[in-house]
């Protein structure tokens, strides 16, 4: 995909968000009904005949950019996907120094839960994508979560700023331990900031090739067997 392409997509993408926004938060004229079904259903009969997407693991080896395509579709972050916020990632540090993969996003009502508030499982959801690319701040090979912790200290508030902050706090030979928490962004120190919640994560080393080949081979619905070991170097 070009990057005209790629821009021209997310810009797609971008409109569908704001229709679910607005399809969430207004009701829909009686008098725009029948106008707003024809168009939507002629943008999907347009987008059928399209070729298929390629998962990153579908590519060919020579084509294949792992990080871009999750990146570009993952639930959480992917700029081509529909129902992720998405949540922007960057390296960063903590006030002491110490690295840290820094998340930013703002959620309006489509993952509310409590009123005014965040849904729980849309906190950890995003905790589980910033704390998987955490891991890799260890360096090495990475991990599959094995366990994902959330305390929820206070209710995360809708249409504000949040800011989700992943730090390394163990390494082993086959575990990776990583923390986190969401602040509500917009204060001058991160360190005045009110935390609403934290989240801790073990990440096992495992033979990715392997699990891949494993997966790859099953059927639609089949249950796949654990994740085989990392061999030893």
């Amino acid at each position: 995909m070009g990057r005209t392409e790629g821009r021209e997509d997310e810009a797609i993408v971008a409109a569908l968000r704001e229709l679910g926004s607005a399809i969430h938060t207004r009701e829909v004229p009686e008098d725009a009904r029948a106008s707003v079904l024809e168009h939507l259903e002629a943008a999907a009969e347009a987008l059928v005949d399209g070729a298929p997407r390629l998962r990153w693991y579908e590519m060919p080896e020579a084509e294949r950019d792992t990080a871009r395509s999750y990146r570009q579709l993952s639930t959480f972050s992917g700029r081509l996907n529909t129902v992720a916020p998405p949540m922007t990632i960057r390296p960063g540090e903590l006030a002491d120094g110490t690295p840290a993969l820094i998340g930013t996003v703002r959620l309006d009502r489509r993952y509310e839960g409590p009123p005014r508030a965040v849904h729980g499982g849309i906190l950890a959801g995003l905790f589980d994508e910033l704390l998987g690319g955490g891991q890799r701040l260890a360096g090495g090979a990475p991990g599959m979560t094995g366990r994902l912790t959330v305390r929820y200290r206070r209710p995360t508030p809708l249409d504000t700023d949040l800011r989700f902050r992943a730090w390394i706090a163990e390494t082993r030979e086959r575990r990776i331990t990583v923390k986190a928490d969401c602040i509500i962004a917009g204060t001058a120190d991160d360190a005045d900031a009110p935390v609403t919640a934290e989240a801790e994560a073990f990440f096992i080393r495992v033979d990715y090739d392997g699990l891949e080949r494993n997966l790859r081979e099953l059927d639609d619905g089949d249950a796949p067997d654990p994740a085989p070991r990392r061999p030893k170097p």
